[in-house]
């Protein structure tokens, strides 16, 4: 019999997906920069859509392969696939918008780079139990997870894993300053409430009634701060690109208030 309970259950979740409200027209392109407050701003779009709206939202990735987002390159392979959803989410570079088969708005956080990195370092020092002063040893995990890494997300081209797309150079930065410029939106992370309320005025949403923060590893903010020195040597390029970012983001909230 259980077998018979699963044959039916499979049409009836198609049918109720099939049911469902048609999605917007203009689906948002959610890129997910590593501890950028991304997890809550997907929840926050989680409620604000529907768990099933979002792909993959908490609601999809129970069922995927360790509760991760799937490589972009699975994404664009199966995109004609994928359950229809109003925002689509991933840990993929900037590039994606333009490899999709059709057009997304997108919108990202960025974080000041000396405290995302912190926080980088310290959710994988947990998650692997390793100490953070092994991570700063390890060349590779630094390079792939520290080293101007939001400029590696917004620079890199093609669909590649951003964790492994090698050394990044100036010519990187200049690409990603470029789409810094071209996103539908970037928040900060920092000014996260400020952030929600220009992604309401951006795309006619209430994010900003939904704020929470999950996933938070180091709560008071000072946490693995003996660490800054080291970290923040591989950080040239990141730092430029925030400090544009906070720029613009200035110049929005001036021009939201006009």
């Amino acid at each position: 019999m259980p077998v018979a309970k699963h044959v039916i259950l499979r049409p009836v979740s198609r049918l109720r997906e099939w049911l469902s409200p048609a999605p917007r027209p203009d689906p948002i392109l959610f890129i997910h920069i590593a501890k950028t407050a991304g997890t809550s701003m997907r929840r926050m779009l989680q409620e604000e859509f529907g768990s099933r709206r979002v792909y993959p939202g908490d609601h999809y990735l129970r069922s995927l392969p360790h509760g991760m987002y799937p490589p972009c390159i699975d994404l664009l392979r199966d995109h004609a696939r994928l359950p229809r959803h109003d925002v689509l989410v991933g840990h993929f570079s900037a590039a994606m918008a333009d490899l999709l088969p059709r057009p997304y708005r997108t919108a990202t956080f960025l974080r000041e780079p000396v405290q995302r990195s912190l926080s980088m370092l310290g959710q994988h020092s947990r998650m692997w139990g390793v100490p953070v002063a092994a991570l700063l040893d390890d060349p590779k995990f630094m390079n792939d997870n520290i080293a101007d890494f939001q400029t590696r997300i917004l620079g890199v081209d093609g669909a590649c894993n951003p964790h492994e797309a090698g050394s990044i150079d100036d010519a990187t930065l200049a690409r990603a300053l470029g789409r810094l410029e071209a996103l539908d939106f970037v928040g900060l992370t920092e000014r996260f409430a400020e952030s929600c309320a220009l992604f309401d005025a951006r795309f006619g949403t209430s994010v900003s009634s939904r704020i929470r923060r999950d996933l938070v590893n180091r709560p008071d903010g000072t946490e693995l701060s003996e660490h800054i020195p080291r970290v923040a040597a591989m950080l040239d390029r990141d730092r430029v690109l925030y400090e544009r970012a906070v720029a613009c983001f200035g110049a929005r909230i001036a021009s939201a208030r006009h």
